[in-house]
């Protein structure tokens, strides 16, 4: 008889680096497709992905931020895909593996790559200094921003020069979309554009050099209707503050530097020693493969696909997409690749900015409001696809029969992770550094050992729980912190802790590579707090579990329970609130990739600076807000204490995205469980204030600390709190007799 727990075997890894066009097109199509016993994994350096097609139209406000940007997270989520925010810095393409900014690095089996270009501004002379380019889009949008509040209070009779450096569709589009927002936030303060001259440089003889002869006439008719000045035939070789110069002498003098040209790619693709050119784009065939390492793909911006060469641009990352899943799944199956050919007339969309665009395709052109309608309806079509997706069980390895070391997973101590794997771990762990530890992983034993100090109580405490992030570095981070928890409230120092890992049935080298990245996540917390890891227990099962028992000391006098709160004391809770909800929502697919980042960074966030300061601050009572709810871990400090508490609900900090949640009806499982002490509760705490009392029952992961500190040390104590980054620390109510 078979084993169910044969069902999650990780046998490769597809790994694709950056969230270009291609690639979100590209995992639409692989969740349609059965690859079993691969994992995917997306590794971005941001959460939300602009799309290239509507961008001109957020310039121009004719839509908003969101309405744009494909949330990587969600899509990830609900394609079952791994997804890794983080900004890679490097390829070993000899052991396969990825080197990333904050994370350990990551091996793969398939590589692909679609992280766009930016503008090129290492080759002129003073770019750097004094223009903004129009990428990063993040960047720029907040450059765009910035520039719109100045311009609103810039002095009307001087007229402010905004120069858009070249002269191809995005350029022009940027340019226009520029005009037409100014002009409308100009008028709706009374004003007109005659204060603002924008213009536009073009290293040609004419705009939008490759397209036909028609779209370039209709967009010079365009520009002069709005006024937007064309200065042709002008290839800027140098910058000054203010100033650009030609190659062949002239200048023109601009406040505003706007770079929309000459794309270049990140130096690390090229100096990891894939093929790349001059400029340093990877250089593929028309499968989309490298051509110089097998098994690494590239596509969008950054490819430079050699036999069928194509300008950068979005229309053409999109339609690498389907072609390119084609072929990941062929490259892990080891099949033949398929060649691609792209076409060679393509339909052109270009907006002017005011709801109108200019359509066209070989040498015939249509320009007008009906073709920015149709324009946006492609655009907003295209972005459904993303936001709109079902949960296939893509991402999730599935049982390889053939594979008989894999296909039989023993039970009991036949479970526990080989000896070999947590040697070549522990083995790159941070080295202890406390001499107290007679016994531990320098020099594994049957059991740890250490000395406790004299005069020292010995606080201990246990916490685990199944994964609910797909990135295991984070999810050590979290579960160590979250562990910690018990230590802070009790106001002692951490001193050591073992770990208990479950982890998912998967080849050798795959287990390894988790169990790393979860460790070394681990370890960074409790090396920050001075702590050990002494030892611990690993183990295969169904799905990723994590603990930890931890052990503090503390002195006697100094020690702090739930028993202690004192009438008057107001209460103190350190972080905000609704990770349950929060995480369920994104379970299901309805939480903002940015509500689940913010989420993150607060769980990230050590207690132990925050114990140490409600202790200096007088705290005689203090516990931390986890599983149970506040409701639950205040109603545990009243009793205790003999107190009663009232609370003001619209004070409670609360994390975004939450609220949204909740009236949607999305719960933590546990919300229920927790709100069955309601009536108890009531018979303690007094809730006042028009907020949704749900907030009380959601369960926290590594939430923050809940303390009763005298009236007169309130103030000093937030202060010193969001001093040292506790920004949501506040007073949610005050105890009573």
């Amino acid at each position: 008889m078979k084993n169910s727990s044969q069902e999650n075997l990780v046998r490769q890894d597809l790994v694709l680096i950056g969230g270009g066009h291609a690639h979100v097109v590209a995992l639409s199509m692989l969740a349609m497709r059965e690859l079993p016993g691969v994992r995917i994994t997306l590794i971005s350096n941001t959460v939300l992905t602009p799309y290239s097609g509507m961008l001109p139209g957020l310039i121009a406000g004719n839509y908003q931020y969101d309405d744009v940007h494909i949330d990587l997270a969600a899509l990830c989520r609900a394609l079952g895909v791994r997804f890794i925010e983080d900004r890679v810095t490097g390829l070993n393409l000899e052991t396969k593996s990825i080197a990333c900014e904050t994370h350990p690095d990551f091996a793969y089996d398939v590589l692909s790559i679609d992280i766009g270009s930016s503008p090129d501004l290492k080759q002129v002379a003073g770019a750097r200094e004094f223009v903004v380019g129009v990428k990063p889009v993040d960047q720029f949008l907040d450059y765009w921003h910035r520039l719109q509040q100045k311009i609103l209070s810039h002095d009307a009779s001087e007229t402010l020069q905004i120069g858009v450096i070249g002269g191809g569709a995005s350029s022009v589009e940027v340019a226009l979309a520029m005009q037409h927002r100014l002009n409308t936030c100009l008028k709706e303060d009374g004003r007109s554009l005659e204060g603002v001259c924008i213009h536009v440089v073009s290293g040609s003889e004419t705009i939008l050099p490759s397209h036909n002869e028609k779209v370039q006439r209709l967009y010079q008719e365009v520009l002069n209707e709005r006024g937007v000045k064309v200065h042709p035939n002008f290839r800027v070789a140098k910058v000054d503050e203010k100033r650009v110069y030609s190659e062949d002498g002239q200048t023109l003098e601009l406040d505003e530097i706007v770079w929309a040209i000459s794309a270049s790619a990140p130096d690390w693709p090229k100096n990891s020693g894939l093929q790349c050119s001059e400029l340093g784009f990877i250089q593929v065939d028309s499968c989309l493969q490298s051509i110089s390492h097998p098994g690494v793909f590239a596509s969008g911006d950054i490819a430079d696909v050699l036999d069928h060469p194509r300008p950068k641009a979005g229309v053409f990352a999109v339609r690498q997409g389907k072609p390119l899943a084609e072929n990941l799944e062929r490259s892990l199956l080891g099949k033949t690749l398929k060649s691609f050919t792209p076409q060679k007339k393509f339909l052109s969309l270009v907006s002017t900015g005011d709801k109108n665009a200019v359509a066209s395709r070989g040498n015939w052109a249509l320009s007008g409001r009906l073709i920015w309608h149709w324009k946006d309806a492609i655009d907003r079509k295209f972005m459904r696809r993303f936001s709109s997706l079902a949960q296939p069980p893509i991402g999730r390895a599935t049982e390889i029969s053939d594979q008989a070391p894999l296909s039989m997973r023993c039970g009991g101590c036949g479970a526990k992770v080989g000896q070999a794997i947590l040697s070549r771990v522990i083995s790159r762990l941070p080295a202890p550094n406390s001499d107290c530890c007679k016994v531990g992983l320098s020099s594994p034993d049957d059991a740890a050992v250490f000395d406790i100090p004299a005069n020292k109580l010995l606080v201990q405490s246990v916490d685990a729980f199944r994964r609910f992030i797909d990135d295991d570095y984070l999810f050590g981070q979290i579960a160590a912190n979250h562990a910690m928890g018990d230590i802070f409230a009790m106001g002692a120092t951490p001193h050591s802790t073992q770990a208990i890992v479950t982890l998912p049935f998967a080849t050798e080298e795959k287990v390894e590579q988790q169990l790393l990245h979860l460790m070394l996540g681990a370890s960074k917390v409790f090396e920050a707090c001075g702590m050990q890891i002494v030892g611990g227990h690993t183990a295969e099962g169904v799905e990723l579990s994590l603990g930890f028992a931890v052990n503090g000391l503390i002195d006697e006098e100094r020690l702090l329970t739930k028993g202690g709160l004192r009438a008057g004391d107001k209460l103190i809770l350190t972080k905000a609130l609704g990770t349950g909800a929060l995480f369920a929502g994104d379970m299901r697919g309805l939480a903002h990739g940015l509500w689940v980042k913010k989420a993150i960074e607060m769980m990230l966030q050590s207690n132990q600076r925050a114990s140490q300061l409600l202790f200096q601050y007088g705290a005689a009572a203090c516990t931390d807000v986890t599983g149970f709810g506040l409701a639950g871990h205040l109603l545990e400090m009243l009793q205790a204490s003999k107190m009663k508490a009232e609370i003001d609900l619209q004070c409670l900090p609360v994390l975004d995205g939450v609220e949204a949640l909740m009236k949607q009806g999305i719960f933590s499982t546990l919300h229920q469980q927790n709100k069955q002490i309601e009536v108890k509760m009531r018979a303690y705490i007094a809730a006042t204030g028009n907020a949704n009392e749900d907030i009380l029952f959601d369960p926290q992961t590594a939430g923050g600390l809940l303390a009763g500190i005298p009236a007169e040390q309130v103030e000093p104590c937030l202060e010193a709190l969001r001093e040292n980054g506790y920004h949501d620390a506040c007073v949610i109510g005050e105890v009573r007799v």
